[in-house]
């Protein structure tokens, strides 16, 4: 047995030493299924480092390298699932075949989002202007609702000042009146103690208008008000830019991509058409082991494995029934 038999047989799970007795359509059968599984992971395998590539965003080769085998490791293990399979497929055939349909819509999508790169990012524009536009939009309606509030502010504050000033002119100062006590002693009561007389002084200043701090306090917070006016205008200006930046900054992600495809696809009928093909295609490939394995004639291979089960089938239970009869 050659090198390369033997890597088949490991590939797909068989045992070398009964493809030994077998004869020649056991290792045709053989060599389709290597044939099969080489095709697909291939396939995988590229699909694989696309998605690290592209989605998982890594950057050296290695890791990327491993995506791939990770992808290729699974696929083999799917086909095994059937190639391993004793008798009749049944209900592991059509399981296999709804995931052959779900693993091709999405190979032909990754795939197609390979192919079709230059038109998606052109799509891509057009959605991320239309987003860019909203968020514009909905970033001006906040500095709008903040400039307003702060006018608000300064045009109350400044009224109020107005109006204090007015009350100020007509009357700058004030009379401030102090009052001074003073204690003197008058002699002794009829007990021995002595008797205080205390005195009150008033006297009257003018003094400023105690309004006048306040518009001072008011001048102040209409300073600290137009400051915010003048940012929130400021940033009214350059929020556009702001969101340009934002938006070409940020990465495409698979879903992004995936609905700007799906757009593609319903505005151009060539689009359509060669996805449909792709996943025919694709679904085709997935399905090569399960119609090989379908197939009426069986190879000399899987009647041994089959003579091998019936025969422990029966050894099992005679020796089943050997044991119930001791017991009897």
């Amino acid at each position: 047995m050659n090198l390369f038999t033997k890597l088949g047989c490991y590939l797909i799970g068989w045992n070398p030493e009964i493809l030994k007795d077998c004869g020649e359509a056991s290792h045709r059968t053989l060599k389709r299924y290597v044939s099969a599984i080489v095709i697909l992971t291939i396939i995988w395998g590229s699909i694989g480092y696309c998605v690290a590539d592209r989605y998982i965003d890594f950057s050296s080769l290695f890791p990327k390298l491993v995506t791939s085998a990770v992808f290729i490791i699974i696929v083999i293990c799917i086909e095994r699932f059937i190639i391993l399979k004793v008798g009749k497929l049944g209900s592991a055939g059509v399981f296999r075949m709804i995931l052959a349909i779900l693993m091709a819509i999405l190979g032909s999508a990754i795939f197609d989002q390979i192919f079709f790169r230059q038109d998606i990012e052109m799509e891509m524009k057009a959605v991320r202007t239309e987003q860019s536009l909203k968020e514009t939009t909905h970033r001006l309606s906040f500095l709008d609702a903040d400039i307003k509030r702060t006018t608000y502010l300064i045009d109350s504050v400044g009224q109020a000042n107005v109006a204090l000033y007015e009350r100020i002119a007509k009357q700058p100062t004030i009379a401030a009146t102090n009052v001074s006590r003073t204690s003197q002693e008058k002699g002794v009561d009829e007990n021995g103690k002595p008797i205080i007389e205390h005195t009150s002084t008033f006297t009257t200043n003018r003094v400023p208008n105690p309004l006048i701090a306040q518009t001072e306090a008011n001048q102040h917070a209409l300073d600290i008000y137009q400051k915010q006016l003048e940012t929130y205008q400021a940033q009214k200006l350059t929020v556009n830019d702001e969101v340009q930046k934002e938006f070409k900054k940020a990465k495409i992600g698979f879903l992004e991509e995936l609905k700007a495809l799906i757009s593609i696809l319903s505005k151009e009928t060539v689009a359509l058409f060669f996805y449909i093909f792709l996943f025919a295609f694709l679904t085709m490939i997935e399905l090569l082991i399960v119609s090989s394995r379908n197939s009426k004639q069986q190879c000399d291979y899987d009647l041994i494995v089959e003579h091998q089960l019936s025969i422990k089938e029966e050894t099992l239970k005679k020796a089943k029934n050997n044991l119930l009869n001791k017991e009897h």
